[in-house]
């Protein structure tokens, strides 16, 4: 079987009814399923529809609570602390970001943390929901232990990715999305899926030594990026999402692929800032679209035919893709028909 390619409401409609079958209710399956079908569109295709079968495992052994009911812990009027209720951290976080909105349009920033969640899918949707409202989005969040911090050998620290969002004019939204890892887990699952190595620096073996295996990558630990900057960012991170939540943090937290014996129970931070504090949102977004002239028509490298600004080469495929289709491979369709057969989704809905 070849690689298809799908309409992405196709996609999201399946991850609905998937997810339904999982027990979990209809407006908490589209939110999850419109995340998943973000990424793909995005070309973030380790973090998209291909998830599925490992949080269907998850709920399945009773390790992810399909109906939970986040609690509102601790709140002032710019910032709170929220219990997911050990839920799929798509909900929380969606709803969290929501209460960030919120308290930035009324306040002038909001800040949430969240504590008891699992695993949430790609930062950007969340902080891009911020900057579709005219307001600076930030998301932060810790991960299961995946990476080996800067001079040692055991697997200690999360990848622990950030994500900025922040509005611009006409030009395309700034959007950094990045891992502080050199490359996230789902790079090195995407290079074992098909066969290929990885490039040196990405990841160190069991032993600590550097490997282009992605498998002995995915058995060993992955590498900050830059070394002690990345090293840095990724304590950061545990401290605002694990230290500061009261979730667990570092070697503590539960690994999504590895620990089905007990909840990931890992945190998020979430941030909006309203421009307006500090100038009206037409001058920002003109100033925004000047900066991004200035670099994107700077001169370029020898061999560089353009210059792009972080999240414009997702912004561009999304659009893409929109019209096109996502493409997912074979093994992937299988998988996920698999699973949508097991849980009794009828054959006219799979894919």
């Amino acid at each position: 079987m070849s690689n298809v390619t799908y309409k992405p409401d196709e996609l999201k409609e399946l991850c609905i009814e998937i997810f339904r079958k999982l027990g979990l209710g209809r407006e908490e399956a589209e939110i999850i399923s419109g995340v998943l079908v973000e990424a793909d569109l995005r070309g973030i295709s380790s973090h998209g529809i291909a998830r599925l079968p490992i949080y269907a495992k998850r709920i399945r052994l009773g390790l992810i609570n399909p109906n939970p009911q986040p609690k509102v812990l601790r709140e002032n009027e710019t910032s709170a602390l929220v219990d997911a209720d050990n839920g799929m951290g798509h909900i929380a976080s969606y709803r969290a970001m929501q209460i960030c909105i919120n308290k930035a349009k009324k306040a002038g920033m909001g800040s949430i943390a969240v504590r008891g969640s699992n695993h949430f899918g790609i930062n950007a949707y969340y902080t891009m929901m911020a900057a579709r409202e005219d307001l600076i989005g930030m998301a932060f969040t810790n991960t299961s232990p995946l990476m080996v911090p800067f001079g040692g050998s055991e697997r200690l620290l999360g990848s622990n990715p950030l994500s900025i969002a922040i509005p611009a004019g006409n030009e395309p939204d700034l959007v950094l999305d990045m891992a502080t890892s050199v490359a996230p887990r789902g790079k090195l699952e995407e290079a074992a899926r098909k066969g290929l190595s990885i490039p040196e620096g990405w990841a160190v073996d069991k032993d600590g030594r550097v490997t282009l295996d992605p498998k002995e990558g995915l058995s060993g630990a992955l590498l900050p990026f830059g070394g002690p900057k990345g090293y840095g960012l990724a304590i950061l991170v545990d401290i605002m999402c694990g230290v500061m939540t009261g979730s667990d943090f570092g070697p503590h937290c539960g690994a999504l692929f590895d620990d089905f014996d007990r909840p990931q129970n890992i945190g998020h931070f979430f941030m909006a800032i309203n421009i307006e504090n500090y100038m009206s949102i037409e001058d920002f977004k003109e100033r925004m679209d000047t900066m991004v002239r200035t670099i994107r028509e700077s001169t370029k490298a020898p061999g560089v035919d353009r210059i792009y600004m972080p999240g414009e080469i997702e912004y561009e495929k999304s659009i893409d893709l929109r019209k096109t289709g996502i493409t997912l491979a074979a093994a992937v369709v299988s998988e996920l028909n698999d699973l949508a057969e097991s849980l009794g989704v009828p054959a006219g809905k799979r894919i």
